[in-house]
């Protein structure tokens, strides 16, 4: 016996930004789609606190299992909470309906999050620790951008997404790989004026270098995914990395057009869509792999049976 997805939700917000909001910065609807595959994106209210949104996502599975007592942990990962002491697992724990008796934390990997926290809940799933672990992936990235920088305005976006981990007789053992390179760390980092700051071309080859890298391993390690899903950065990111697994046989999920780079979010939002649509069976593996600041990278490969209606709620 394993852990596997068991359930799926999100949250997002209903501020729609299409690619003519940028037109006051100096760019045109063109030029974004060809940079950066991205036709509109979502941002939050400013005023919204990410730990109720994050709370939305929790809710709706919280409400569907027949024991919510059962779920031993959750790991709220975000890049962009500006709130630090306390963190925000605990609100969000308490808003979504769940008991005093859950570890709750928060993790930041940036835009790696949603692979590392995978990661940290199927080990606490498969060390007999908690039964149910839920990952919540919350993104404000609007709120981290300089909203006038022409690099960087129109790829970020907000947007929220959680999975139910659960220990099931039907799901074979998950695989991880993963890495980190602190030499990296000024490649994409947050300054101290405000916004973010990156190297385009240096982020872009290694992005696609090591997702590709992941990818491979998880096939060569097996089990199989039956599903690949990178880290939605951006769409000639997202092209590269199908282009350079697509020996590997498996659909390649490309869902930026209309999210946008969520950082963290992005891979269970991309989950969401694709299972919402009818485009992924409600069973399967899925192979997830990402690249973020840091610098961090990764991939896991986990099975998963989901309900047939996913669950999408709006912030």
């Amino acid at each position: 016996m394993s852990a596997g997805i068991v359930d799926i939700a999100t949250a997002k917000p209903g501020r729609r930004i299409d690619n003519d909001h940028f037109a006051s910065i100096g760019l045109t609807d063109e030029w974004i789609r060809r940079r950066s595959g991205i036709a509109s994106r979502s941002w939050l209210p400013d005023e919204t606190p990410p730990a109720e949104v994050a709370a939305e996502a929790c809710a709706p599975i919280v409400t569907r299992m027949d024991s919510p007592s059962s779920i031993g942990a959750l790991i709220v990962v975000s890049t962009s909470t500006r709130q630090r002491v306390p963190g925000i697992a605990q609100k969000v724990a308490q808003l979504a309906g769940l008991g005093p008796s859950v570890l709750a934390f928060d993790l930041n990997a940036a835009c790696c999050g949603f692979v590392y926290g995978l990661v940290n809940g199927l080990c606490l799933c498969d060390a007999g620790q908690s039964r149910s672990v839920l990952v919540c992936s919350v993104e404000a990235m609007s709120r981290l951008v300089d909203r006038t920088d022409r690099q960087t305005a129109c790829i970020f976006a907000d947007g929220c997404a959680a999975v139910l981990l659960e220990d099931r007789a039907e799901f074979e053992g998950f695989r991880q790989v993963s890495g980190c390179d602190g030499t990296q760390e000024a490649l994409m980092r947050e300054t101290d004026a405000g916004g973010i700051q990156l190297d385009g071309m240096q982020v872009y080859d290694r992005a696609v270098r090591r997702m590709s890298e992941s990818a491979q391993y998880l096939f060569d390690h097996g089990p199989a995914p039956t599903v690949l899903i990178g880290h939605q950065a951006n769409g000639r990111i997202l092209e590269q990395v199908r282009a350079f697994t697509s020996h590997l046989g498996v659909p390649f999920v490309n869902r930026i057009e209309n999210s946008g780079n969520t950082s963290s979010a992005t891979i269970p939002l991309a989950f969401a869509e694709e299972l919402e649509a009818g485009s992924l069976p409600a069973a399967g593996r899925l192979g997830a792999v990402a690249y973020g600041a840091g610098e961090a990278w990764g991939g896991v490969s986990v099975g998963y049976r989901v309900p047939a209606a996913t669950a999408v709620t709006a912030a």
